[in-house]
């Protein structure tokens, strides 16, 4: 058993190694991130965003970007490319009028069209022979950070990683009511950060990616080990659970890095890649939430520790019954098709998982360059912070319902009240996190909330590794936890079997495995 096991570790990081070299050796090296989009101006837009750039200290930025006008631009005269400095953007996002924006850019360029003649009309929702008069202006510039000229206040500038913001703009637009004859416009821009295609605010981000994947892969190694030993006996569900959620972690930093390899070789990277990266993120926050409130709610525990304070039909006590046994819950709530009496556990269950995948999807809608699950510049992460500001409420309230059941041991009191403060410290930590690094400058933000959110998910998941592989003499939990005993011998596995009217274990080939 022991050789089948190291087989089967050396056989993981193998597969592991092997994505990350193909992943470098197929890949080409390219210089510059591209961003691509569309442009409409009008009386009531007179600008609009191409790309936001982080240039890194002491450096020269670079852009170059391609217009493509579908007609004519007949008023050409007020038609600018604006570039402005994060110093001033908190101040071009107050102003009202684009005439009073462009008083803050740092350097203003003209836009002139060429005619290039009738073409075809690539934009969308067009027919294959649709033709459209084709105009172009190509601009290419460089950025000195930091910028010359002092600040509002007179104080020079530091000499810092920046973000830069390119605009286009047509002030007289807010003034003349010409908008039917401002035609739409396409671009295509490509931005160096130096000689780097990678912003500088990713800087430490792929160091970052690939400790959390190291980490969380040997969590993962170290959980399969205790169960690849349970193979043919029996092993509870928890650790499966735990398993996933480690394996989640390490593969969304698995995507990240492909999706910053692909990156380098067309710099707009894998939209693919870095889509599956959040949603793998999401996947394992939910997880590990869901085993929190579990183990809070007293799953795991014998059916006389947790007494009956759960009993009354309060709904605070209905939906802690939801997240007691997420597993069983989930298979009575399948197998039933929702029907089951106990199918409301299944939709909690279910309903974190779900929520936290659509903040992770929607959370893309505002930003595909790179993961941004935790920005909390977007509605969907402060929605995520709010989440688990409820959750840490929902698991408080479970784990004082078990310790004031009047069947805890004092022990086990001990036990949980360290427990209550480590998983409220979880659920309130990214808040906090995140609270904490929008007291920090703008361009210090990405890196901090990115390394703040890796060290939060990996401290919960060392936490519950060690909470399902400790023996018996770890802590009180461990002596009376389900995790680890033989069912056959737990005469409170029977009890809980006859209570809820269902199987408390499925069979997997000769390993039976446990849910209560």
């Amino acid at each position: 058993m022991m050789a089948s096991s190291h087989s089967f570790n050396r056989s993981i990081m193998m597969m592991m190694m092997m994505m990350l070299l193909v992943a470098s050796i197929i890949i080409p090296h390219s210089e510059a991130k591209v961003s691509s989009g569309k442009v409409h101006l009008s009386g009531a837009q007179t600008e609009s965003t191409l790309v936001k750039f982080a240039v890194g200290a002491s450096s020269t930025g670079k852009i170059d970007v391609l217009l493509t006008s579908y007609g004519m631009y007949e008023n050409e005269l007020e038609l600018k490319m604006h570039i402005y400095a994060d110093e001033e953007w908190p101040a071009v996002k107050r102003s009202t009028l684009c005439s009073q924006k462009v008083r803050y850019a740092q350097t203003s360029l003209p836009i002139v069209f060429d005619y290039k003649g009738m073409m075809p009309d690539t934009r969308p929702g067009k027919k294959k022979t649709d033709r459209a008069e084709i105009y172009t202006s190509r601009i290419q510039t460089e950025i000195e950070n930091p910028p010359s000229g002092r600040l509002a206040q007179g104080k020079e500038r530091k000499d810092r990683s920046r973000y830069f913001y390119f605009l286009i703009d047509d002030c007289s637009l807010e003034r003349y009511n010409h908008d039917d004859k401002a035609p739409d416009i396409t671009f295509d821009a490509t931005v160096l950060n130096g000689t780097d295609h990678l912003p500088a605010d990713e800087a430490g981000i792929g160091f970052l990616l690939v400790l959390t994947l190291a980490f969380s892969g040997a969590l993962a190694l170290l959980l399969l080990f205790k169960l690849v030993r349970t193979i043919g006996g029996e092993v509870h569900v928890a650790i499966l659970i735990v398993i996933a959620a480690c394996g989640c972690n390490a593969a969304s930093s698995l995507c990240e890095l492909i999706h910053r390899s692909v990156f380098a070789a067309n710099g707009v990277g894998s939209y693919s890649m870095d889509a599956l990266s959040s949603h793998f993120e999401a996947l394992s926050d939910s997880m590990v939430a869901l085993i929190l409130l579990s183990i809070g709610g007293g799953w795991t525990l014998p059916s006389d520790v947790k007494g009956g304070g759960f009993q009354s039909e309060s709904g605070v006590n209905k939906l802690m019954k939801g997240v007691r046994n997420p597993a069983g819950s989930l298979i009575d709530f399948i197998t039933s098709r929702g029907v089951s009496g106990t199918g409301t556990g299944g939709f909690v269950a279910l309903s974190l998982i779900v929520v936290h995948a659509g903040l992770a999807q929607w959370g893309r809608t505002f930003d595909d360059d790179f993961d941004t699950y935790h920005a909390l510049e977007h509605p969907p992460g402060r929605a995520l912070m709010f989440l688990r500001v409820l959750l840490g409420l929902v698991f408080i309230t479970g784990v004082g319902m078990i310790r004031s059941s009047g069947r805890c041991p004092p022990s086990l009191m001990s036990f949980l009240t360290k427990f209550g403060l480590v998983g409220l410290s979880y659920f309130a930590s990214l808040p906090g996190v995140s609270l904490f690094c929008k007291t920090l400058p703008y361009y210090q933000r990405h890196q901090a909330l990115h390394w703040g959110a890796a060290i939060v998910q990996a401290c919960s998941l060392a936490s519950l590794t060690w909470l399902f592989i400790g023996n018996a003499d770890a802590s009180a939990y461990h002596r009376l936890s389900r995790v680890g005993k033989d069912a056959a011998t737990d005469m409170t596995a029977d009890l809980a079997a006859s209570s809820s009217g269902r199987s408390t274990s499925w069979k997997f080939g000769k390993t039976k495995i446990n849910i209560d």
